[in-house]
């Protein structure tokens, strides 16, 4: 069970869930609006994810479905947890809507896999890598740069803490020899990324340019799996064209997991890319 909590994100994902009982019983808002003894805009917002729920109206909903009783159990201890303040909180004046939904879910998530192009996964980058990257952005304004980088290191302690998150990344060779705040830096951020490769449940897989054209060539994504969800997606684009969470998409979900099960074959071993990161960390100026 993951360790931290994020009421918006266990607001939607349980309202994803009332819906998808819903459709499958066949009935309609007003039904279940009638049921609950509220109005049908109520039931639209709990859906949606944008009203705070509660347990029992969570509970008699999804027994007026048909729900069994071990969906409703799992369902309305969600609901008392989407009650409790967002782990992230502290940060919100530097998290877009955007990216809360895929923070919140990190938090919950039991499995990650991250695919990169351009820079070590968030998960994995020092504080002095994570602080170049900032201060190297043009979205993040200069007053802001301490505080982004203290969340993506708070981030991280889904990684160690109890009931880690169990992490798989593939990264292209390329992010290997980017010596992002330096050489110096750089020398650190790989020796770190080693270390935490030695832990039983961080993986780390790296692409040799000499593989050429492979499963990942359509951009970085991040997949998320949980104990009680259906899978998230994460893609990330410029940001003119801004970034997409998506829990709900199955085609796409199906899509982005039969890319990550790729590049894990495509990807040097584990054992293969840690001699690899020793052999580039050698030649490292």
């Amino acid at each position: 069970m993951a360790t931290r909590t994020d009421p918006a994100s266990l607001r939607r994902r349980i309202g994803a869930r009332l819906r998808h009982f819903r459709s499958q019983a066949g009935k309609t808002t007003n039904e279940a609006a009638e049921e609950l003894g509220c109005s049908r805009g109520k039931i639209s917002q709990m859906e949606a994810g944008m009203y705070r729920l509660q347990h029992r109206d969570v509970r008699d909903l999804l027994r007026f479905y048909g729900a069994s009783e071990s969906e409703v159990e799992i369902a309305v201890e969600q609901a008392k947890r989407s009650a409790e303040p967002s782990w992230w909180a502290p940060y919100a004046d530097v998290v877009e809507d955007w990216f809360a939904f895929f923070l919140g879910s990190e938090g919950e998530a039991v499995r990650e896999f991250n695919y990169e192009q351009l820079v070590v996964p968030g998960l994995l980058q020092t504080n002095d890598y994570a602080a170049a990257l900032t201060k190297a952005s043009r979205s993040v304004s200069a007053e802001n740069q301490a505080k982004v980088t203290s969340l993506r290191l708070e981030r991280q302690r889904r990684v160690v803490e109890q009931n880690s998150l169990k992490l798989d990344v593939v990264v292209e060779e390329g992010v290997l020899r980017r010596p992002i705040g330096g050489w110096e830096v750089l020398r650190a951020q790989l020796t770190h990324m080693l270390e935490m490769s030695k832990l039983p449940h961080v993986g780390v897989q790296v692409i040799p340019a000499s593989v050429g054209a492979h499963s990942g060539m359509d951009g970085k994504f991040v997949l998320l799996e949980f104990e009680d969800f259906s899978p998230g997606v994460f893609l990330e684009g410029h940001p003119v064209l801004g970034a997409r969470y998506d829990v709900e998409d199955p085609v796409l979900i199906d899509t982005y997991s039969s890319i990550a099960n790729a590049l894990r074959e495509e990807a040097l071993s584990q054992s293969e890319s840690a001699r690899f990161i020793e052999g580039v960390l050698a030649g490292l100026p």
